[in-house]
């Protein structure tokens, strides 16, 4: 996947062919289109392996840091260890979720895009439950953590503040840390979440 990351990166999704791919990854054509299926497959494996590292298929909700900060002492402390491996891997990602974006006309693509938004919104869901049930978290606020999470901890964030303004990446980390911590604990003034939200 290294190899396709790479060229869609350098080259757009559009104009890299399946034949580059197996080119750069010196195998045959038929590999990659019996391991996913066409380009757009590609894309998609390529997206994950950015955001997951070496971790894998597992989903990342699975992964042992993730269920490791359930027996964090806060949630606090749990926040700032999930930040840190949250910016990381944003920050790999960031390159290909750009790439996607460029492509997001095609329609196959438009669609991808789509999803990676839904799975992203479901994992902060995901990750929301877990912090909210530590020592020190704020009651009845899970749909609304949730949303900052993923509002904050993007991409797409990542590249207004560190690409386009020249951001370091621990600032960037620090900012969206911030705003995700003052959602998470007792904090006048901030109302829970309404009974009709969508995302309890």
């Amino acid at each position: 996947m290294s190899a396709a990351g790479e060229l869609f990166i350098r080259d757009g999704y559009v104009a890299t062919t399946i034949g580059a791919i197996a080119e750069q990854a010196q195998v045959a054509i038929k590999t990659i289109y019996a391991a996913y299926g066409n380009k757009l497959g590609v894309l998609s494996a390529a997206h994950d392996r950015a955001v997951l590292g070496d971790g894998g298929p597992t989903p990342l909700l699975q992964h042992a840091w993730v269920r490791a900060l359930a027996d964090a002492e806060s949630v606090e402390v749990a926040w700032a260890q999930a930040a840190d491996r949250l910016a990381e891997s944003t920050a790999r990602a960031a390159p290909t979720m750009a790439a996607i974006h460029a492509a997001a006309a095609d329609p196959g693509v438009t669609e991808l895009l789509a999803d990676l938004r839904r799975q992203r919104h479901a994992f902060s869901l995901g990750l929301a439950r877990i912090l909210l049930d530590l020592p020190g978290a704020r009651p009845g606020v899970t749909g609304r953590v949730a949303d900052v999470i993923y509002a904050t901890m993007t991409a797409e964030s990542y590249a207004l503040f560190v690409i386009e303004r020249g951001w370091r990446l621990d600032q960037w980390r620090d900012w969206a840390h911030s705003a995700v911590a003052r959602e998470l604990t007792t904090a006048p003034g901030l109302q829970p979440d309404l009974p009709t939200q969508r995302t309890r």
